[in-house]
C-alpha cells in the first residue's frame, strides 16, 4: 500500500467504511496483574488494496473487510455522532503542573484511564508526584477514542503522542483511526480531524459511526 496517497475514510450511509490508502494493523489490549487493561500489543499487518471497504455493521464473514452482508441485514448505519469540536464539550480537571480535559461524549469504555488503585480523575489532584503524573499521562494517551486529553499550563494546546496514520484493527472491539485520518460522513461533511478516533464495526453503538462500548454488550467476534 503506498504511503504516498492521501489517507482518507468515507462513510457510506447505511454500509461500510470506504478507506483509501490506510494500512491496516490488529491490535489487542494487554492487562495487569489485577486485569486491568495497562497497553497496547501491535499485531500483524492485514494485506488490503489502495482502496477498500471495511465492515460496519458487524455481520460480515470477512471481517474486517464488508461482504455485503449490511444489505442483507437491513443495516440501520444512521449517524448520530454530536459533529461539533471535541473542545465544546471538555470538562476540565487541574491539577499540579498538568490539566486534563474530558469529552465524555467519545467514550468506549476502552478501561485504560482506570487502574485497581485510583482513577485517573482522582490521579490529577496528585499529579505533582512524577510518578503519578507519567502514570496518568500514559493512561490518557492509551485511550483509544481520545475522550481524555491533557496540557500542560500556561500552554493551553493538547499534548499528543505522535502516531501514525493508519487504522487499528482491535480485537473484539473498534477500529482505532490514528494520526488524524480525515473521516467524511455519508452526507459529505467532514468530521474534526483529531489523533485518535474509535470507529464502530460491531453496528450497535448508539453514538455512530463512533465507538460506545456496545461490542461489550453484544458479545462482538471480530473473528
Amino acid at each position: 500500500m503506498s504511503d504516498g496517497q492521501s489517507k482518507s475514510i468515507r462513510i457510506i450511509a447505511n454500509g461500510p467504511l470506504r478507506v483509501s490508502s490506510a494500512t491496516l494493523f490488529r491490535l489487542k489490549p494487554t492487562h495487569n496483574a489485577a486485569g486491568r487493561p495497562a497497553d497496547w500489543e501491535r499485531g500483524e499487518g492485514v494485506e488490503a488494496a489502495e482502496a477498500y471497504s471495511l465492515c460496519r455493521c458487524g455481520g460480515s464473514s470477512n471481517k474486517p473487510f464488508c461482504d455485503g452482508t449490511h444489505k442483507q441485514v437491513g443495516f440501520d448505519g444512521t449517524e448520530t455522532a454530536d459533529r461539533a469540536p471535541t473542545a465544546a464539550r471538555r470538562d476540565k480537571y487541574a491539577g499540579p503542573e498538568i490539566v486534563m480535559t474530558d469529552d465524555n461524549s467519545l467514550c468506549s469504555h476502552a478501561g485504560f484511564c482506570v487502574r485497581e488503585h485510583a482513577k485517573a480523575w482522582d490521579m490529577v489532584e496528585h499529579a505533582n508526584d512524577e510518578e503519578t503524573r507519567a502514570s496518568l499521562v500514559a493512561m490518557i494517551e492509551r485511550c483509544p477514542t481520545g475522550r481524555l486529553e491533557y496540557y500542560m499550563p500556561p500552554d493551553e494546546s493538547p499534548i499528543e503522542r505522535a502516531l501514525e496514520q493508519e487504522i487499528g484493527i482491535v480485537e473484539n472491539g473498534p477500529l482505532w483511526v490514528r494520526g488524524g485520518i480525515p473521516v467524511e460522513s455519508a452526507d459529505g461533511e467532514p468530521y474534526e480531524v483529531r489523533n485518535r478516533v474509535a470507529l464502530c464495526r460491531c453496528g450497535a453503538s448508539k453514538n455512530k459511526p463512533l465507538c460506545d462500548g456496545s461490542h461489550t454488550d453484544v458479545h462482538f467476534e471480530s473473528d
